[in-house]
């Protein structure tokens, strides 16, 4: 059965927080993105509604992004889904030898072995339909057109797995929408640097949640009308500078210093003059793009 519209499903969080989007297409298809922890899995189900999966894009190896479908694919191979490709570029986990290179090595370490080794448990069932994502490739999905913006960047090693998240802009009928994934400062600068000038889009996923992310002059570049926050409703309320990011000298030492709450990235949209915010802590959105 086909459709007039197509749809983009902003899934609300069922665990304490995440990230999960459907896009539903004309040809009722889906695209799902990330989809969040077990917990989220029986509404990601929902909305997918047993439809084909064209692709499904992981935009990196953070556990309340991916470590639903690992552990679905864990537990039956991924039996519920009908996916014809996941698309991905994480960092290796080889980086780990690196540990003793980086300011923080007890940090690195931790995140490279928060999901790196669980999804290289299951990665041998989904091979041959997985795609390793490159900058500046491009894929068509029925009626939307994805364009690769960012991937991994060897050597940004403060903030690793956030700073691998893939960027991507989908162009459908009537929007465009940014994925920003959970890049945080020093990924936003090379963004910047390499994609400025492809940014621009009408709706924003705003980056990390809107906390700890890019900069505001990636923000101005894309001068969006709409922003997407997967944000509970203590995260979207959130102070410009949380307790947790107060400790000026291990930020500093760190190379983490342009961290900030979510309440400055919503002062930047309120200089931005965007008026239109969906946030997941109001329940899963529905966008016609």
């Amino acid at each position: 059965m086909k459709n007039d519209k197509t749809l983009l499903y902003q899934i609300t969080e069922t665990s304490r927080y995440m990230m999960s989007f459907v896009i539903v297409t004309r040809e009722n298809n889906a695209i799902v993105i990330d989809g969040g922890r077990p917990l989220d899995m029986p509404l990601l189900k929902e909305h997918i509604g047993g439809r084909h999966i064209k692709a499904w894009i992981f935009t990196h190896a953070h556990e309340d992004h991916i470590s639903g479908i690992v552990d679905e694919l864990t537990q039956n191979g991924g039996a519920d889904f009908d996916v014809e490709c996941f698309y991905y570029n994480f960092p290796p986990y080889s980086l780990i030898e690196k540990k003793n290179e980086t300011k923080d090595p007890e940090y690195f370490e931790v995140e490279l072995n928060e999901m790196l080794p669980a999804f290289a448990e299951v990665e041998p069932l989904i091979r041959d339909r997985s795609h390793i994502v490159e900058q500046g490739e491009t894929i068509d999905i029925d009626e939307c057109h994805i364009e690769f913006l960012y991937t991994f960047h060897d050597g940004l090693y403060s903030n690793v797995i956030n700073d691998s998240s893939l960027v991507f802009k989908l162009t459908a009928p009537n929007k465009t929408v940014l994925f920003l994934g959970d890049l945080g400062p020093d990924g936003g600068d090379f963004l910047f640097r390499e994609s400025r000038h492809k940014l621009k889009s009408d709706i924003v996923q705003m980056a990390h949640h809107g906390h700890m992310n890019v900069g505001l002059e990636v923000y101005a570049e894309i001068r969006p009308e709409t922003c997407l926050w997967c944000c509970p409703e203590w995260l979207y309320e959130e102070p410009e500078l949380p307790d947790y990011l107060s400790r000026t000298e291990k930020h500093f030492r760190d190379g983490r210093m342009r961290m900030y709450g979510t309440g400055m990235t919503r002062r930047w949209m309120e200089l931005l003059g965007v008026k239109s915010h969906y946030v997941t802590k109001d329940g899963t959105n529905v966008i016609e793009i």
